[in-house]
């Protein structure tokens, strides 16, 4: 029985503000402009004249609270007073008091809690000036039962109406709660996922790294250009290693962490690093980077590590050019490369340029990537700065 009342409590609210009340009200003018005509004419002494205009005026009350409450308020309690007075017999009409609490509580549901409360004295008030007026028998205790019935009204819409609000905004919360236990589950996933490539990569990467080091002892004759190959590939072991931990570090704190990011700087490092292997690479570093923000230029050194790494994955051997010119407004990145006599691709992942795409998109730049048509690979983007003149 609880869970039953639960549901109700939650689902019945919503289902009534969802009612049509203009349909509702328009349907219902008529009808009951004909139960107030029928009405007046058969309890009360009105002409037959005065009871059909009353009932077309508590007819269009009735038709304008969708639409205009307050209009509609001011047409039943006017049509309240005139019954009234052309009665000259009781305080009230009861028809026509019936009708103007109907139309007092709709109204109460299409306008706010203060001018609910005005309508409700100025009832009480008009009350007040037809016994002054009328002085009919009994009259305080017809004002005391028409103050409590239409008080009672009134409270009881109000607090329908906190009922509806209140469900909507459970409802609210109750879906943004689940959105954030889905993001919560999402994140703490990725987080595993993270640990485990962590614990499986960095084996793998400890193992190159040692036997790099290794293999120069192991070899006293060793050739200095392997040395030095075997040197880069220690450093870029490590280095490699340093950045998985601090990614992880991050996915597990949620912190940004104090490990500085690379920037275009760093690109001439970059590029040491693969002319230590043996690889063509010539680079151009155009422009003034130092006011480009840290993100930007972080986007454009992994864009162009990663293009350089393409290049030496499918086309190894082959010359890489990389060429990045910053401006007021952008910077401009171009890596390519051409495949020479003999070279044999090695197929990747395509992961690669998915994250190429990814830090353009974010920054909204331009992204070209492909073959240009005369045996080169190019790798074009545009970067804005967002601090120029966009």
């Amino acid at each position: 029985m609880r869970t039953i009342a639960a549901h109700l409590l939650d689902t019945w609210p919503g289902r009534v503000a969802r009612w049509p009340l203009r349909t509702v009200t328009t349907a219902a003018a008529g009808p009951a402009a004909g139960v107030v005509l029928v009405t007046l004419l058969a309890a009360s002494a009105l002409s037959e004249a005065h009871a059909l205009g009353l009932a077309l005026l508590s007819g269009f009350a009735l038709f304008l609270v969708a639409r205009a409450p307050a209009l509609a308020w001011g047409c039943s309690l006017a049509a309240v007073a005139l019954a009234s007075l052309w009665a000259d017999a009781e305080l009230w009409v009861d028809p026509m008091l019936n009708s103007h609490f109907v139309v007092l509580g709709l109204a109460a549901f299409r306008t706010s809690v203060r001018t609910a409360a005005l309508s409700w004295s100025a009832t009480i008030a008009t009350g007040v000036a037809l016994a002054l007026y009328l002085r009919p028998h009994g009259w305080p205790v017809g004002l005391f039962a028409a103050s409590v019935v239409s008080g009672l009204l009134l409270t009881t819409v109000v607090t329908v109406r906190a009922l509806i609000a209140t469900s909507h905004s459970l409802r609210g919360q109750r879906a943004a709660a689940e959105q954030q236990h889905q993001r919560t589950v999402l994140l703490e996933e990725r987080a595993r996922i993270a640990r485990e490539l962590h614990d499986v990569v960095a084996h793998h990467m400890s193992v190159i790294a040692i036997q790099a080091e290794a293999a120069q002892y192991r070899d006293p004759g060793i050739a200095p250009q392997t040395v030095a190959s075997l040197a880069t590939i220690r450093s870029s072991a490590t280095a490699a290693l340093g950045e998985m931990r601090h990614v992880l570090d991050v996915l597990r704190s949620g912190e940004t962490g104090v490990m500085p990011q690379p920037t275009l700087a760093d690109l001439p490092g970059l590029v040491a690093s693969v002319r230590a292997t043996g690889t063509d690479i010539e680079s151009k570093l155009l422009g003034d980077s130092s006011t480009v923000p840290a993100s930007v230029q972080l986007s454009a050194f992994r864009i162009v590590q990663e293009a350089v790494s393409n290049a030496l994955r499918h086309a190894p051997g082959a010359p890489v050019r990389i060429e990045v010119t910053t401006t007021a407004t952008e910077i401009r990145i171009r890596v390519d490369n051409r495949h020479g006599p003999g070279v044999t691709a090695t197929p990747g992942s395509g992961h690669g340029l998915l994250g190429m795409r990814e830090r353009v998109a974010m920054l909204g730049g331009t992204l070209d990537v492909g073959p240009t048509g005369n045996g080169e690979y190019l790798v074009a983007a545009a970067l804005p700065t967002l601090n120029g003149d966009r």
